[in-house]
């Protein structure tokens, strides 16, 4: 079945004034896949962080329609490297600083003059809204202005407008830091930052909405992200997501798509691994658009809803950059890079965009691990969306029946989809190897674990040193010793890495959730593992795996009062993870899992003294 699209309540999608100016020549939507096709400067496009899903669908769409197309990234081990149709790749800087990358931006421009770039994600995205909103460069973007980005951006701030225009908007509380901590909506809610990506330590991170169940949790996310933004805090709806996504031109919309998600990864709610093109919900298509037009959108959104069991459904947010699901949505028959393209040559639209109804498109890899993880779910719990196992399977022959596609999938580009094809069919071979030898390494190091612990029941004198070991000396190790200072007086507690430089600072995100903890290691730097203190320690504590390959090799005669923190507390993990790259929620985390294994030993081991 195909839909096709008008605007809500009925717009007119053609164009009189196209971004090149009215004599822009006009395009119907029959000609659009082929408006690229042309071997001038005017085919030259730049994709932006193009090792993401997005950049991908990015790359082969706009590469499959003659365009020259230079695709920056990070990851030179991605998919979109292995494509026929990445002409260029350009190593990409990191997203902070900003005025670092963006001088990279704008000399490359001025080398090669791209007549379109496209940000495929946030942080690329956060480039160009920094430019003034006439800038040359950031005209080749196709994003809205400032006003209209800054509040896609903010969820409170689409919260607020959406109130405003009279949608549908779940009970919302925005709190900042100085705020009382108590909940409005009761158990389980909805903990989201007001801005997904915040600086720390001069690194971007990103944070993820979390359902929280307990006071105790909801406590532990305000404490790590208020010091980096304000969080919405939402009563939560059980039920599903629904994309609408549009392409406006300076307030006036082209075409809308909608698709539902079938499967997310995790199973309480996040990115779709499953998606399938729907048909359109008049209510949803009408606010979104309406929703839109107030901030006289330009350019690709995504109006994400999620719609609850008994129908009603209400706004989340808007995804102002192209969306993961973007090869269904070309799949579908809206070739959504091919029409930025056009846009950016200033022609102009005509006539009516539809588009395929009971389309999927499938995440291999994604969708692998969620077939795991669902799996293995508690399928009668409501916060989690589940599938029948069986029912997954079998979904996963829907690709032999025409009405499927699989994210990078083309036999035009047989790398990626070989180079995919090799991922997936070595996937659960590698991964139950993984499993069988962390399962072997766990028995092992439990047992030596229980011969440690009854060296210290039968020691003849009380502990009188420890020192703890993780591989940097700036995270897990640090804040160890730091704690256990304060909580074992007449003990000498130290601590040391494996890494070859010392005097290294903890990181700024760390030091901040040590800090809520009451753990000081603002001046803390890094020192070196020792064979004297070594030698000296009554109890040599490890943080993981990797810690104890490293320690066994360098210090064998050692093992014998070493073990791991995490194996004191059953509670805990038997490996502390490191939270060196991890936001500041699940840094959190893992600090207080230190906290508790650290009362564990003592409580077991220390009274001796």
């Amino acid at each position: 079945m195909t839909m096709p699209h008008e605007a809500s309540p009925e717009p007119d999608t053609s164009l009189e004034n196209g971004v090149g100016g009215a004599g822009g020549r006009m395009v119907t939507p029959a000609e659009l896949p082929q408006a690229g096709r042309t071997q001038s400067n005017d085919s030259l496009v730049l994709v932006l962080d193009a090792d993401s899903p997005a950049g991908l669908a990015c790359v082969q769409s706009l590469g499959f329609a003659g365009a020259i197309v230079h695709a920056s990234m990070r990851d030179k081990h991605a998919l979109t490297a292995q494509s026929r149709w990445c002409r260029h790749i350009v190593p990409q800087p990191e997203y902070e600083p900003i005025d670092g990358a963006l001088d990279w931006l704008l000399n490359l421009d001025a080398c090669h003059d791209f007549v379109l770039i496209i940000p495929t994600t946030e942080g690329s995205l956060r480039w160009l809204r920094r430019l003034p909103e006439a800038h040359p460069l950031r005209l080749k973007a196709q994003i809205p202005a400032d006003a209209a980005l800054d509040i896609a951006l903010d969820k409170a701030r689409t919260t607020d407008l959406g109130k405003s225009l009279g949608l549908p908007v779940p009970p919302s509380l925005r709190i900042q830091q100085n705020d009382t901590l108590r909940t409005a909506f009761g158990f389980p809610s909805v903990l989201k930052p007001v801005r997904s990506k915040v600086v720390v330590g001069g690194v971007l991170k990103s944070l993820s909405v979390e359902v929280v169940k307990t006071p105790e949790q909801r406590q532990g996310v305000l404490a790590s992200w208020l010091p980096y933004t304000e969080v919405q805090e939402q009563r939560w709806v059980q039920g599903h997501g629904i994309g609408v996504e549009m392409l406006f031109d300076h307030g006036r919309m082209i075409w809308a798509f909608m698709h539902e998600r079938l499967h997310e990864y995790p199973l309480t709610g996040g990115a779709s691994t499953l998606r399938r093109s729907v048909e359109a919900d008049p209510r949803l298509l009408a606010w979104s658009h309406q929703l839109l037009l107030a901030l006289q959108w330009h350019g690709v959104a995504m109006v994400e809803w999620r719609c609850s069991a008994d129908g009603d459904a209400y706004l989340m947010e808007i995804n102002p950059r192209l969306w993961g699901s973007l090869p269904l949505t070309i799949a579908s028959g809206l070739n959504v890079p091919q029409h930025l393209m056009s846009m950016a040559q200033g022609q102009r639209f005509v006539g009516h965009f539809g588009y395929t109804v009971g389309i999927t498109a499938r995440n291999p890899r994604g969708d692998l691990r969620w077939f795991f993880e669902n799996w293995r779910a508690d399928r009668s719990n409501p916060m989690l969306l589940t599938r029948s196992p069986v029912v997954a399977a079998a979904g996963w022959l829907r690709v032999f029946t025409g009405r499927e596609v699989w994210d990078g999938w083309h036999w035009r580009d047989w790398r990626v989809f070989v180079r995919d094809g090799w991922y997936l069919a070595s996937y659960a071979p590698r991964k139950l190897a993984s499993r069988l030898r962390d399962r072997i390494m766990e028995i092992k190091l439990r047992r030596h674990h229980a011969v440690v612990q009854r060296a210290l029941r039968h020691r003849q004198a009380p502990i009188r040193s420890v020192y703890f070991v993780c591989y940097g000396n700036i995270c897990r190790s640090p804040f160890a010793e730091r704690a256990a200072s304060v909580r074992w007086p007449g003990i000498d507690v130290r601590s040391g890495g494996f890494h070859a430089k010392t005097g290294r600072s903890s990181p700024t995100h760390l030091v901040e959730a040590a800090k809520s903890m009451g753990v000081d290691l603002e001046h803390w730097t890094s020192r070196r593992i020792s064979s004297e203190e070594v030698d000296q320690a009554d109890l040599i504590v490890l943080m993981d795996v990797h810690n104890w390959n490293l320690f066994a090799s360098h210090f064998p005669k050692a093992q014998a009062k070493t073990t791991l923190l995490g194996l004191f507390e059953p509670r805990c993990s038997m490996e502390i993870a490191d939270p060196y790259s991890l936001d500041p929620q699940r840094t959190r985390l893992i600090l207080a899992e230190v906290l508790q294994a650290l009362d564990a030993l003592s409580a077991q081991y220390l009274a001796l003294r």
